[in-house]
């Protein structure tokens, strides 16, 4: 009885010096021992080491190499199964949306105040995703006529032109939301003068096995998508268009999914239904 305790005393010593080189190199490593195959190689040959001359304390030769190298294969064993290199990770699906609302004029073409601007949220099921990076700007457009004629004047609060009326950097926050309409993206914004153009975009990443069902609409199977406005004066009409557009990220380029538009004249503030104007 005694000796059978002395022998599992001496394994345990053994087991001890095979696992300190790795506790060791995993307490000095910067990064994790199983993305860094070079310390983790270095690593179990000095486990391998310090099991065998330990061990040829308490075995003598061979039994010690034995030990050490049996040491080694269950830690290979326990590595590949925690490791699971057979199942690869899980791939993200990158998109890209951008939006944007036009102040186009109004009768008196005066600027209208404590602006909150509705545009559509990427989701899956009515439910929004994560986003990364979402960034503002805010454009000036010369001739109201040509809507591919903009001139930047401010990029996420930094001024670049001031341009038009326009005399003061603008003042804006954002969020999210869920509404009668669904999950949004709001945003407030101080002053909105006349022929000027604010836009949103940003990226979404989606696991591979659900990015089919992102959209900006209410579903995929329903494509009704819903973009809303408010500001002071609420009586005030004025002419506007909102603009959205969702697109997926194929190897280095990015193919269109969906994009909506509408455009009103004499308009006052309320929710309004984007017209599709991609049909893939």
């Amino acid at each position: 009885m005694k000796v059978g305790r002395l022998d599992v005393l001496k394994a345990l010593i053994v087991v001890a010096a095979f696992l300190a080189p790795i506790a060791v190199a995993a307490g000095v490593s910067r990064e994790p021992m199983l993305e860094t195959p070079r310390a983790l190689a270095v690593a179990l040959v000095a486990a391998w080491l310090a099991a065998a001359l330990v061990g040829y304390g308490f075995y003598g030769g061979k039994r010690c190499i034995g030990a050490a190298t049996l040491l080694i294969v269950v830690a290979l064993v326990v590595l590949v199964a925690y490791a699971r290199p057979w199942v690869g990770e899980e791939e993200n699906v990158v998109f890209w949306y951008i939006a944007s609302f036009t102040y186009e004029n109004s009768e008196d073409n005066l600027p209208i105040e404590n602006v909150i601007i509705s545009f559509p949220c990427p989701n899956i099921d009515n439910e929004p995703v994560r986003v990364v990076g979402l960034s503002w700007s805010l454009w000036w457009k010369p001739y109201p006529e040509n809507e591919n004629m903009k001139i930047l004047q401010i990029q996420d609060g930094r001024v670049d032109n001031l341009l038009s009326n326009r005399t003061e950097a603008l003042f804006i926050q954002y969020g999210w939301e869920n509404t009668v309409r669904g999950p949004k993206i709001s945003l407030l914004m101080d002053k909105f003068y006349p022929q000027e153009v604010i836009q949103i975009q940003t990226y979404v990443v989606v696991p591979s096995p659900r990015s089919n069902n992102l959209t900006i609409s209410e579903n995929r199977e329903n494509k009704k998508v819903a973009a809303g406005y408010q500001y002071d004066p609420s009586d005030k009409k004025i002419n506007f268009s909102f603009w959205a557009q969702l697109l997926i990220k194929v190897n280095n380029d990015f193919r269109k999914v969906e994009e909506f538009r509408r455009a009103e004249e004499n308009a006052g503030f309320g929710w309004w239904w984007l017209y599709s104007l991609y049909d893939p």
